[in-house]
């Protein structure tokens, strides 16, 4: 009997607590209104966090500038002053041609310019009372042999009576009349042939004289007025220098000696240039890769004496996969882990996009570079290291996110969620997306910290 009442007892304590369970269950969850009465509604709620959108590839360290370096003339290498390895500064001096050929052309290029200006300086401040005085010594002088010159002429052109033309034609009339009568007495058999021949001889070799002194005089008279002419331009051209004197420079003749200046400017400008051909300067500072020239080699423009690479700023020109095509944009941040420093993250911005595709693996692929940031980083890095590359395309902090799963496409655009009020209720709000990864979306607006949405 005594077993039975405290079986009793057990049975009324489990209904009763079953009782108050069923009352308690009942008052919990409708004070929680965020559960629907729908046992397969999933909810979750607005939070605060981040969201970063990235693209995956691979890349390799090469030198920010690198340039093989030439001479721009040709010539024999007479100095090379680095080797390989060696650190330079922008504008060392890096090799050398054979330069005095050139250096001399600058002296002499120098020297044209001094006496050019010279000369320019000449002609602005005028004559000296020497120059005048000389000039006008010219002038007397040039007159004094136009007035010799003329009294030659008029000798050669009137000959005196006792002159050698005259002379020889005397000489020639006589042995005429001589050979006149011996050639009558020999007719009449008085002289033999002899004295005949003799008297023709004589006469012919007369009247050869007499052509002669007239040639010499024809002769004498036109080179007396070849001269007569010629002293009479000297008098024009030393009057006129002296009136050039005497005168303000003339605009032509400034001219002139203004341009020879240009010329001889010019002409210096093209030796300096030519010398400095000659020598091979490091456009940037960097260290030298390769020396592939020899002192005694003959090298052109085309001849590459050295390679130069700045290894202080390296670039990582990386690659991703076409579809990645938005994430490759200038100014894009990216973190890298090379292979031979897995545990070291280096940071750095995407600093060009190649405007073409390129093929890797056989594969497309979009290749771009990207600085990075070795202030803070103190280590060796070498040209021709791989690694790992994550491109940030964009990223938010502190942002509302709700899982994408919450999102519903409004038939009108855009995207709503439902929302679970305080009294239990679901609302519908239209949101304004931010970014969206795989998991959660940026909520701009519609929906605040802490609400519950319905997911799914």
């Amino acid at each position: 009997m005594r077993n039975r009442r405290a079986w009793m007892i057990a049975l009324v304590a489990v209904l009763l607590a079953a009782g108050g369970g069923y009352v308690a269950y009942t008052r919990y969850f409708k004070a929680q209104p965020q559960e629907p009465d729908d046992p397969t509604t999933e909810t979750a709620t607005v939070t605060q966090g981040s969201i970063t959108l990235t693209a995956s590839g691979s890349g390799e360290l090469i030198p920010a500038n690198e340039l093989d370096l030439s001479f721009r003339t040709d010539g024999l290498v007479q100095e090379i002053f680095v080797e390989n390895g060696d650190r330079v500064e922008q504008g060392d001096s890096l090799a050398q041609l054979e330069t005095d050929s050139l250096e001399r052309a600058l002296v002499e290029a120098d020297t044209d310019l001094q006496i050019a200006k010279l000369e320019l300086a000449d002609v602005r401040e005028g004559p000296s009372d020497a120059e005048i005085a000389d000039a006008e010594a010219r002038v007397r002088d040039a007159r004094i042999q136009l007035t010799l010159a003329y009294d030659t002429y008029q000798d050669a052109s009137d000959p005196s009576p006792g002159g050698a033309v005259q002379s020889a034609k005397t000489m020639y009339d006589w042995w005429v009349g001589y050979y006149q009568s011996q050639k009558a007495a020999y007719e009449a058999g008085k002289i033999d042939k002899t004295k005949h021949d003799y008297a023709m001889a004589a006469m012919i070799e007369a009247e050869e004289r007499w052509e002669r002194a007239e040639n010499d005089d024809q002769i004498e008279a036109v080179q007396a007025l070849k001269s007569l002419e010629q002293a009479r331009n000297d008098v024009l051209q030393a009057e006129e220098d002296l009136e050039i004197l005497q005168s303000q420079p003339l605009t032509d003749t400034l001219t002139e000696a203004e341009l020879k200046v240009d010329e001889a400017a010019l002409a210096r400008e093209e030796a300096e240039a030519n010398l400095e051909a000659a020598k091979l300067y490091a456009p940037f500072a960097g260290t030298v890769m390769d020396v592939t020239a020899e002192v005694g080699d003959r090298v052109g423009t085309a001849s590459t004496v050295l390679t130069l690479a700045n290894l202080q700023e390296p670039l990582l020109q990386f690659w991703l996969e076409e579809s990645d095509i938005a994430s490759a944009a200038v100014g894009n941040r990216v973190n890298i882990t090379f292979d031979a420093m897995p545990d070291t993250t280096f940071t750095g911005t995407v600093v060009r996009v190649d405007p073409v595709l390129v093929t890797v693996g056989g594969t497309p692929a979009v290749q771009a570079r990207a600085s990075l940031f070795l202030e803070e980083q103190n280590v060796i890095l070498l040209s021709g290291m791989t690694g790992d590359v994550e491109v940030i395309s964009a990223e938010v902090e502190d942002a509302l996110l709700v899982p994408v799963e919450a999102l519903e496409e409004h038939p009108d655009g855009g995207y709503v969620v439902f929302v679970v009020t305080g009294d239990g209720q679901v609302e519908e709000r239209e949101v304004e997306i931010g970014l969206m990864d795989a998991l959660n979306a940026e909520i701009l607006s519609g929906v605040e910290l802490g609400d519950t949405v319905i997911v799914g």
